[in-house]
């Protein structure tokens, strides 16, 4: 005995953890070891904490207003002088904020600006117009400023492919949009805010981009806790024509043969990343779109269905942000994760703020591809059911005053213009004709929305009385100049 009992002693003895002496205010508070991070500890960054620091560091402190306001008014920003100097269109001195609640950190407002004056179309830099709808409605709610900052930020990083010029903005935004969200949670009539659905929206969105799939399963569970806190006049019992195209888009795809997606997938050396994205989902998936589309017959909350059938989480750092492996990639990610916000938003309509992005986006990959589609580079049928699609996307906005009516007016007119077009090009003449295309990438012949599709077709190729064709000409609209799709 005498001989065991020093083992025995060394197996009780407590392994060494080097103490953190210079932790986060939050991290002590809490009691917890921080990794004293900067500008953010990992705790701080992935709960929405405040990461103050004792030796004053210029990222550690926000003041009582900022924690007060969603914008976080007053809060300085992390690492204010290592933060990249943005390129700017127009830096007017009119301060966008005046007369408003909101008191943005001086190093926000050159995002600010490159969000309220330009738009980035794939890779490409377009000036924004002077009377976009989306800047107005940035300035109307803290959740859609939030949104619109972050995903200002990703889009950055692809026009410039430099994910370091892009990390600082993001993770204080980031952080940002969490600590509005976990507020609003406290009051149950703001939360179901689109403003507040809109940052929730952004954060799934810009985390999917970036390839974090774990942080990505937590926001999409979080949207649908918050569209159960929803009245019944928001949570209808029937999916619209968006969401039920997108789950016989997936269906339809992973039901065909292994050679024939291969096929689909290195169709051309130009893609569109919306068609990428659909193969994306159907075939790894985060969530089975399947399961979601049919959650709403369920009793249980489709909340704690995502909570059980979440991917396993996986050790990462969030201060870390790895380069981007390619923009193609990181856009198939942001347009993959749009098709699991809206089925299980479910709504017929949803809000045009975070949709607006959503059409850029496709819209852009029209335009790319429209020429070598002309020429036969392209294939024309999946460019015609990219058309159809991004029509239906059009149809889906709920708008709130005559401006965003009109802009989603143009986006809508810009695709039927192209659905024509590409219907002359196929020398399509009937409905009939038009389903077969579309069949030769997804469709379902029991398909619940075909009427409505068939609704849309008609309007684009035929004149009002149902008898003449609408004639298209390349030499009234310069389709190459991508500034006409917006």
């Amino acid at each position: 005995m005498a001989e065991t009992a020093p083992i025995v002693q060394r197996q009780r003895q407590r392994k060494f953890h080097r103490r953190s002496r210079n932790g986060c205010s939050t991290c002590k508070a809490k009691h917890i070891r921080c990794d004293e991070r900067r500008p953010l500890c990992t705790y701080c960054l992935r709960h929405g904490g405040e990461c103050g620091y004792p030796d004053g560091d210029a990222g550690s402190n926000t003041t009582e207003a900022g924690r007060r306001s969603g914008s976080r008014d007053g809060s300085r920003e992390p690492h204010e002088s290592a933060e990249p100097c943005l390129g700017l269109v127009d830096a007017t001195p009119k301060d966008p904020f005046l007369g408003t609640s909101y008191e943005m950190p001086h190093r926000s407002r050159s995002l600010f600006q490159l969000f309220a004056n330009t738009r980035v179309l794939y890779t490409t830099r377009v000036e924004r117009g002077a009377n976009s709808f989306i800047v107005h409605k940035a300035l109307s709610h803290p959740g859609f400023l939030h949104a619109a900052l972050l995903m200002t930020a990703l889009h950055w990083a692809w026009s410039t492919g430099d994910v370091e010029h892009f990390r600082v903005p993001y993770l204080y935004h980031k952080l940002q949009a969490i600590r509005f969200v976990t507020d609003q949670l406290k009051h149950p009539d703001a939360v179901v805010h689109d403003g507040t659905i809109a940052a929730v929206s952004s954060l799934a969105l810009v985390e999917n981009a970036l390839g974090s799939v774990d942080v990505v399963s937590s926001h999409l569970r979080g949207l649908a806790k918050i569209k159960e806190l929803q009245g019944e006049d928001r949570r209808p019992r029937k999916m619209g024509l968006l969401q039920r195209m997108i789950l016989m888009a997936a269906k339809s795809v992973s039901s065909r043969p292994v050679w024939d997606i291969l096929d689909i997938s290195r169709t051309d050396l130009v893609h569109q990343s919306m068609i990428i994205s659909l193969l994306r989902v159907a075939l790894r998936p985060i969530f089975s779109l399947y399961m979601l589309g049919n959650s709403y017959e369920s009793e249980e909350p489709l909340s704690e269905v995502l909570a059980r059938k979440a991917p396993h989480p996986r050790a990462n750092d969030s201060n870390v942000l790895t380069p981007l492996r390619s923009v193609d990639s990181s856009r198939s990610g942001f347009i993959a994760c749009y098709f699991y916000l809206y089925v299980i938003m479910r709504e017929g309509t949803v809000d045009s703020f975070i949709l607006n992005w959503f059409i850029e986006q496709l819209l852009a990959d029209v335009c790319r591809t429209e020429a070598p589609m002309q020429r036969g580079q392209y294939s024309q049928s999946l460019w015609f059911w990219s058309v159809m699609f991004g029509a239906c996307v059009t149809m889906a906005a709920k708008t709130s005053d005559e401006l965003e009516r009109s802009q989603m007016k143009v986006f809508r007119d810009a695709y039927l213009e192209k659905i024509n077009l590409v219907s002359q090009v196929l020398r399509i003449k009937n409905w009939e004709a038009a389903k077969s295309i579309l069949g030769l990438f997804a469709w379902e012949d029991d398909f619940d929305g075909e009427m409505e599709l068939q609704a849309i077709w008609e309007e684009a190729v035929w004149e009002g009385d149902g008898r003449r064709r609408k004639w298209h000409s390349a030499e009234n609209v310069d389709y190459r100049n991508a500034k006409y799709c917006w």
